[in-house]
């Protein structure tokens, strides 16, 4: 099968293009013919090796998070072969950059018929992972008023169209440049983080920083009592605020720190979602796999609003 094999860490340029096995399935797991991938922060922090420790040492690899096609071979009761299928894998073991991947049958759901490969290619870990920021570490409920940071990124697009689900006044944070797309999503407000800051006296029920820009002693005094600041990407641009970063997760009972978990259960509460019509993806570009490097690059370039794709078949 064709894969983009990581043949060490370091830049987007050390991804090749090979052909290698196709992976070994076992009882519980299902064999995808993957049609399309995304790149993800997480994904690019396997690649640099700033994660080596967990996802390896040694070696080639075949990284990547997301995935979706069709199922050719199955050992699983839950799917037969013919389903399309989306979900993700743990990135740190990934796997999905490439023609097939095998995965255990608790991380895939069947694919809505309403989205194509690459949207449902770039869409369950950011959905998973704002699903569960929102619902099950920030228990959000109808009327909540929500702070989302990053309102316009791969996960924060997400984000806001869950809160709105769930019947939540969103205030959303973004670039000027993206202002009416966040309105779009559907934010009820919008500040432009490049030339306004919070409002002094607002209080919020949850704060949702998905893009990092925030540490908890900024936001603090803007949540409600009992409220929760959650983030999938603290602060840490040096030693100092490192260290702050832990000793709030240690002392702040407020605040949440967490990376989604692949969870069949949640992507069918996204397909629900998608299926209804409250939820949209956004790809903002799509890159042959081919090109994984250019798609790597365009992700670390930033200012873009949603996704980038990868198509691989």
């Amino acid at each position: 099968m064709k894969a983009a094999v990581l043949e060490s860490y370091g830049s987007a340029d050390q991804f090749k293009i090979k052909e290698v096995p196709t992976p070994d399935f076992k009882e519980g797991q299902i064999l995808i013919r993957n049609e399309a991938s995304s790149v993800n922060p997480v994904d690019a922090l396997v690649r640099s090796g700033s994660l080596k420790l967990a996802s390896g040492l040694f070696g080639p690899q075949i990284i990547g998070s997301d995935f979706s096609g069709t199922v050719v071979a199955t050992k699983s009761p839950k799917f037969k072969i013919g389903d399309q299928v989306f979900g993700h894998v743990s990135p740190i073991t990934g796997g999905a950059y490439a023609e097939y991947v095998a995965v255990d049958d608790s991380v895939a759901a069947l694919k809505p018929e309403t989205i194509s490969y690459e949207e449902a290619g770039s869409l369950s870990l950011v959905a998973t992972t704002a699903w569960q920021g929102l619902v099950d570490e920030g228990k959000i409920e109808a009327g909540d008023h929500v702070l989302i940071n990053g309102c316009t990124g791969g996960v924060g697009s997400i984000a806001v169209q869950v809160a709105k689900s769930w019947g939540a006044i969103v205030t959303g944070m973004c670039s000027g440049k993206n202002l009416e797309t966040a309105r779009e999503l559907g934010c009820d407000v919008v500040i432009d983080y490049e030339k306004e800051t919070l409002p002094p006296t607002e209080k919020y029920d949850l704060i949702f920083d998905a893009s990092g820009k925030f540490s908890f002693s900024e936001v603090k005094g803007h949540l409600k009592d009992d409220a929760y600041y959650v983030t999938t990407r603290p602060d840490a641009k040096d030693f100092g605020s490192a260290v702050e970063t832990g000793i709030d997760l240690l002392f702040r009972k407020q605040m949440k720190m967490f990376m989604a978990k692949p969870n069949a259960e949640d992507l069918e509460k996204i397909k629900l979602l998608l299926e209804d019509g409250h939820l949209k993806p956004l790809v903002a570009q799509t890159f042959p796999l081919e090109q994984i490097a250019q798609a790597h690059h365009k992700l670390e370039e930033g200012h873009f609003v949603g996704k980038v794709a990868i198509k691989i078949s």
